[in-house]
């Protein structure tokens, strides 16, 4: 019996999935920029690219509007470790967190461990690694994993995007985590694998995603037998209409308000479907 067949997977959107806001607006305000001046200079830059005959991804174009505020001034020069201190410092997370991180794993730890079951979350975010690193996000034993966009440095300064996680670059470390390409860069993600042999199925698979950026893996797992699961922070309209959108075209099992605490709504939606993939592997076990 493969060791795919025993291990659940949690993958969350970070930005208005884990934390309120962008997880670079609060430190942009700590240095006196604008966060809303911020990301119109970011449509500028793709408008201007596009004028160029450039067809910049929005990644991309964030990231490299970062380093024109430091090239013009605007902001310090920064280095990965200043990324992952501001992490620390300024990203806050909606109720709940870490903890539920922590807690949904010795639950399953003390409930199926015995039956070789074991539960893994991993953040898949457009956003910056570093700063998720940094942040109380990355708790000890909290994550398995950070997926996100970085930077290379040279002298101690950001200088050139190293990697940007795009909506579609998302899925990629789905098929990752799906065939264990993350915790053995050896195997090939194009080679094909046969089923028991692939790290985590992805009928073992949940997302969390907060919108239409998180549609294409939303999609993915769904499609593949696992569940998605659409949360909305309850303070903002617009973002329960655009949950209750993805549920009406059936791209989420379920919405959920973001709120990770022992009881309420994110944190019932998950563990709920932590559960149902627990006891579907020990019925399948049982019949082999």
């Amino acid at each position: 019996m493969g060791e795919g067949q025993n291990i659940i997977a949690c993958f969350y959107d970070c930005d208005q999935t884990l934390t309120p806001e962008y997880m670079q607006d609060p430190m942009l305000r700590h240095f006196g920029v604008d966060p809303a001046e911020f990301w119109k200079d970011n449509h500028k830059l793709k408008v201007e690219a596009k004028t160029a005959g450039v067809d910049i991804n929005p990644e991309n174009a964030y990231m490299i509007n970062l380093l024109l505020y430091i090239k013009k001034g605007k902001l310090p020069p920064l280095s990965n470790a200043d990324l992952q201190r501001y992490g620390k410092e300024f990203i806050t997370s909606y109720p709940g967190l870490p903890d539920f991180f922590l807690r949904t794993k010795e639950e399953i730890k003390n409930r199926y461990s015995q039956y070789g079951i074991k539960l893994e979350h991993y953040i898949i975010s457009t956003g910056l690694r570093k700063m998720i690193q940094g942040s109380s996000l990355n708790s000890p034993g909290a994550l398995d994993q950070i997926f996100a966009s970085e930077f290379m440095e040279y002298q101690g300064v950001i200088r050139w995007p190293a990697r940007n996680v795009g909506f579609i670059e998302k899925t990629r470390y789905l098929y990752e985590a799906n065939k264990g390409v993350n915790v053995d860069p050896s195997i090939d993600v194009n080679k094909r694998m046969p089923a028991d042999q692939r790290r985590i199925y992805f009928e073992n698979m949940i997302y969390v995603g907060d919108g239409f950026t998180d549609v294409p893996c939303m999609a993915l797992t769904i499609e593949r037998g696992g569940t998605s699961i659409g949360v909305y922070d309850p303070h903002n309209p617009k973002a329960k209409r655009e949950a209750e959108g993805l549920l009406q075209d059936g791209r989420i099992s379920k919405i959920a308000q973001t709120d990770y605490r022992k009881g309420r709504e994110a944190s019932e939606a998950v563990e709920e479907s932590i559960i149902h993939a627990a006891e579907r592997i020990l019925r399948r076990n049982s019949k082999i």
